[in-house]
């Protein structure tokens, strides 16, 4: 368990780099600039339970808001699998949402020492602004009052220009 050192709030999202279920490259924060976008981080797989409450959540209440789950992968030993680990990703995410699931391996440790590590199996829930800026962050699980905090700040946050489509293949899938 690692916690980030002086906490990301106010701090540039770091760029790192992932690859969407629909395999296209995408840069965070990078990719998502000009709209507020909320990241769902995960490390360990038993945190999906906590993601899918956050996404239902989200897609009842929080209107276009882009909302990306990221799995986190950083130990490079699993590096050869990730063909493997997304097929199998693949298979419990419907295909529409693919491009919202952005899997990140080598960078992982990066995200890590940046959000930091409460343990558990908790989805880590990061609002950033149009810019990449952290605006808000929570590390302890969902709850109604994590939820609406996380509405309420999202709602003050407004977008430089219209939210853009997802990232996708260079052969246009």
């Amino acid at each position: 368990m690692t916690t980030a050192p002086t906490g990301p709030l106010g701090r540039r999202f770091p760029s790192v780099g992932g690859t969407s279920l629909a395999q296209a490259r995408v840069r965070l924060p990078d990719d998502l600039a000009g709209s507020p976008a909320v990241l769902l981080v995960a490390y360990r797989r038993g945190t999906q339970a906590d993601i899918d409450r956050w996404a239902a959540f989200l897609r009842l209440e929080a209107g276009a808001a882009p909302v990306f789950e990221v799995p986190v992968i950083p130990a490079l030993v699993w590096r050869p699998l990730d063909g493997l680990i997304d097929g199998g990703m693949r298979g419990g995410v419907p295909r529409d949402q693919w491009d919202r699931v952005v899997t990140v391996y080598g960078d992982g440790a990066v995200i890590r020492g940046f959000l930091g590590d409460p343990g558990g199996l908790v989805a880590l829930v990061v609002l950033l602004d149009a810019a990449g800026v952290v605006r808000w962050f929570h590390a302890g699980g969902f709850s109604p009052a994590a939820a609406r905090q996380l509405l309420e700040r999202l709602r003050e946050l407004e977008p430089l220009e219209p939210p853009t489509e997802p990232p996708r293949r260079a052969d246009g899938r």
